[in-house]
């Protein structure tokens, strides 16, 4: 998963592939460990996929991590972009975003990412399922009493499905990565306007 070294991933790939190549702004870079935090604290993911042509459909989703491994839910309905495209090529990658402060005075924003690469495969397993559609009431539903999700598994349950993606790779960015403090840099706020050029302007 995200334990591969730089050169590791690199050769993983053929000529030309852009994947595996390392970020280029190493003050930016967060570990494996951040970018979960990233990851728990987002409220949703972007999930790119491709067609069998090569053109890309990118779908905000709710994930939920467990492991080295992601789940969500989909429609059942047959002859979705999302659904045909990981059908044809299980390649996909998300996006997470749990912070995004625009910073107008300083020309920037005060953010934490994460990108997961990884492949997807629909779940057939009843047991897995049902344990999936558990993870992801607790991750979003958390006060809903059991009752209630009984009875929405009940009557909206047949009409979904699950996915699940295998982590290969996380990547994590943040414009204040060198001062990552556990538990609250994914959301906080963390104004690090420190350009020399601008020390002393008038906001």
């Amino acid at each position: 998963m995200a334990g591969l070294n730089e050169k590791e991933e690199a050769g993983k790939y053929p000529e030309g592939s852009t994947a595996g190549r390392p970020l280029r702004r190493k003050m930016r870079e967060l570990t494996p460990e951040q970018a979960l935090e990233v990851i728990a604290a987002s409220e949703y993911a972007t999930l790119a996929t491709c067609d069998r042509e090569g053109y890309p459909y990118a779908v905000p989703i709710s994930p939920v991590l467990e492991g080295d491994h992601l789940y969500f839910h989909a429609t059942a309905t047959p002859g979705g972009r999302k659904e045909d495209n990981m059908l044809a090529d299980p390649n996909v990658s998300l996006a997470f975003v749990s912070k995004s402060f625009t910073l107008g005075s300083c020309y920037s924003v005060d953010y934490a990412s994460a990108i997961v690469r990884g492949r997807a495969k629909k779940v057939e397993s009843e047991e897995e399922k049902r344990h999936a559609f558990d993870l992801i009431l607790e991750r979003y539903a958390p006060f809903n009493s059991a009752e209630r999700n009984a009875i929405q598994m009940k009557v909206r349950g047949p009409y979904a499905v699950i996915w699940r993606i295998e982590i290969e790779h996380i990547d994590g960015k943040a414009r204040a990565a060198n001062e990552w403090i556990q538990g609250r840099s994914p959301t906080m706020l963390q104004d690090t306007c420190t350009s020399a050029w601008l020390q002393g302007a008038p906001k």
